[in-house]
């Protein structure tokens, strides 16, 4: 074999490999993200405090229990997304350290195919973000019946029902690695009463809509 050719094959095969690392980066990562993000931002009264408000005062209480966990009245639509802005947020958080970290390395000298890394670092980290969306949509308000009935979404929406029930619990929307790595996964769903009033008006207090009125 020619040294030319030996040396493209070589980098080839260092592409490939830091794609498919990329990927598997992207989406483990995603999953931890999602959980640090989830419990430290969503669920805790910090900055930005909107983050916590929308999400455990609103959304967690129009959507609470199993009789308020689908969405059926126009109020329980609020908070069920995040904002336009929200996922290249995250998607630019999420990948900043690795391109700090890249931008290191080609500084000091070591040649590897940083950019296709980053490129698909970003591309499993925009697929797990529209999966969260898409998914946490579906669970909340069920309109593909195909998707609905499969296995898998059937135990991510059990999963994230007992989410609603133990806050603290089930972090991990999609993927559930860091609920099972980090020792909060919960398997059996614990017995509920009806959505008390007071989860509602907890919502509604703190809507937005209300503010807009």
């Amino acid at each position: 074999m020619h040294p030319h050719d030996a040396s493209s094959t070589k980098g080839s095969v260092l592409v490939l490999a830091a794609v498919v690392t990329g990927f598997v980066v992207g989406i483990v990562q995603g999953s931890f993200f999602e959980w640090a993000f989830h419990r430290y931002w969503l669920h805790r009264p910090w900055l930005p405090k909107d983050c916590f408000t929308t999400h455990t005062l609103v959304h967690h209480q129009l959507c609470k229990f199993d009789d308020t966990f689908q969405v059926v009245r126009e109020e329980q639509h609020e908070a069920l997304t995040f904002a336009w802005w929200g996922g290249p947020t995250l998607i630019a958080i999420g990948a900043l350290p690795w391109a700090l970290v890249s931008w290191g390395l080609h500084a000091s000298g070591i040649t590897l195919p940083f950019l296709p890394f980053l490129a698909a670092f970003v591309g499993a980290t925009f697929l797990y973000y529209l999966g969260y969306e898409g998914f946490h949509y579906l669970m909340h308000k069920p309109t593909i019946p195909f998707i609905e009935r499969s296995a898998m979404f059937r135990f991510l929406e059990r999963h994230h029902r007992i989410h609603h029930v133990r806050m603290n619990r089930n972090l991990s929307v999609l993927i559930p690695l860091a609920d099972l790595v980090l020792g909060t996964l919960v398997i059996e769903k614990p017995a509920t009463s009806a959505t008390p009033a007071s989860a509602l008006e907890t919502a509604r207090k703190h809507s937005r809509r209300r503010e807009a009125g």
